[in-house]
């Protein structure tokens, strides 16, 4: 179970992109900050929260379905169909995902009080770029096209500082600006990698068959788990905002943008050896190590320089981000190992057993970040999210060691 030389190098240029990436992701954040102040910031995050949560609930697995298709897939020309199908897929579900906008934005004012609802109408087309870039990365990481995902990790974010930065010499950037830049820009791209692929539309019967039979099996199981888990988990968003205010929802969400370079350390790995887990009978041993040793590593670095690194690049207003960070790191540590063996399990198409896990973390962070939040605030936002990712961590391995005892399809 050795592994080549090519897969060592998209491991490489992957974390390399990746952390470049983080880099860029840390950047964008301090411009953001920098530009829009405490409040401001606060309501772009509260809009991210909603665009994001909307895009999670249209994606009906059928990404999922067709990512695990085309790892397997051994026909060049059903690959293209297969894109093809993926690109119709979603067009209607950025569609749908604009109408939900739309009515959120008329209820909103009824929720909040930050009266955001005529931004949401006016720039609900970008919907396309975040569900976008969600799942073309599903898809790249079924083609094993890791070089490519390795660019959309870095280019949209240069694109985005170089014209906000120019553009902010002489004229001031509002909230509205950077919203419109920063998913404008990100949209172009992902349109630009989906035509490089070359889908075709030449679907037949039998293929719209295949992407609803893997979706029945695989697919909307996942979903399912994905509204439990990852849709569950921007409830912290709203609830911030419902209890609080924009400006807690603007320090939890940085802190987030903060920790995630942890996360990447097992998750990296998983990606590039999706397309390889197919064929494993369990994860190789050197994988495991390298990444406890990696991340351990990373941790340890993150608490000797937050503090000073975040202060040396962040204006004291968003100082209580620090302490939120300190605590919430563990969480992200967690997660990204349960994302490792998530992908494992993914490749097998034990897409019933990832619901199962996503049910369990969902009931937490509904329970937490609705109960929690409404009694402790930001902290209790912080113990749901460790909680959530401990549970997440522990359903991963539970399944996993089951997987392995077995050796079957359940």
């Amino acid at each position: 179970m050795n592994i080549d030389k090519d897969t060592i190098n998209k491991i490489i240029t992957l974390y390399g992109t990746t952390i470049i990436g983080v880099g860029l992701g840390f950047v964008v954040s301090v411009f953001n900050t920098r530009v829009l102040g405490k409040e401001a910031f606060g309501d772009f995050k509260f809009i991210e929260t909603v665009f994001r949560f909307l895009a999670s609930l249209v994606s009906v697995g059928v990404f999922v379905s067709i990512t695990r298709m085309l790892a397997i897939a051994k026909d060049k020309t059903y690959t293209q169909n297969l894109l093809g199908f993926f690109v119709l897929a979603l067009a209607g579900a950025g569609i749908i995902g604009i109408v939900l906008l739309v009515v959120f934005s008329f209820l909103e004012p009824i929720w909040f009080s930050d009266n955001l609802g005529p931004i949401y109408r006016k720039y609900a087309v970008l919907i396309f770029a975040i569900l976008g870039n969600i799942a073309l990365r599903e898809i790249l990481k079924g083609l094993n096209k890791i070089y490519t995902i390795s660019i959309l990790n870095a280019i949209p974010a240069i694109l985005y500082l170089t014209v906000a930065y120019v553009y902010n010499l002489n004229n001031p950037l509002y909230m509205e600006d950077i919203l419109l830049l920063l998913y404008g820009l990100q949209l172009i791209f992902i349109i630009v990698i989906v035509f490089k692929l070359k889908p075709s539309f030449n679907i037949k019967k039998a293929l719209v068959k295949d992407v609803i039979h893997e979706n029945n099996t695989n697919g909307r199981p996942i979903y399912y788990g994905s509204l439990a888990g990852v849709a569950t988990a921007h409830i912290v968003g709203f609830s911030l905002s419902y209890y609080i205010d924009n400006i807690q929802v603007g320090f939890f969400t940085l802190a987030m943008t903060v920790c995630s370079p942890l996360i990447m350390v097992p998750s990296v790995l998983g990606t590039v050896l999706f397309k390889k887990f197919a064929n494993f009978d369990y994860i190789p041993r050197k994988v495991i190590i390298f990444s406890i040793l990696a991340a351990v590593f990373a941790l340890i670095v993150f608490y000797v320089c937050i503090e000073r690194v975040f202060l040396l690049f962040y204006s004291e207003d968003f100082s209580p981000t620090i302490e939120i960070s300190k605590i919430l790191i563990l969480g992200f540590l967690l997660h990204g190992f349960g994302d490792l063996i998530n992908r494992f399990l993914g490749a097998k198409g034990k897409g019933k057993l990832l619901r199962n896990a996503a049910f369990v973390v969902g009931i937490v962070n509904v329970l937490g970040y609705t109960i929690l939040v409404k009694f402790f605030g930001v902290t209790g936002a912080i113990i749901t999210k460790i909680f959530a990712s401990a549970t997440y961590l522990f359903m991963m391995y539970y399944y996993y060691t089951k997987f392995i005892k077995t050796n079957t399809y359940v």
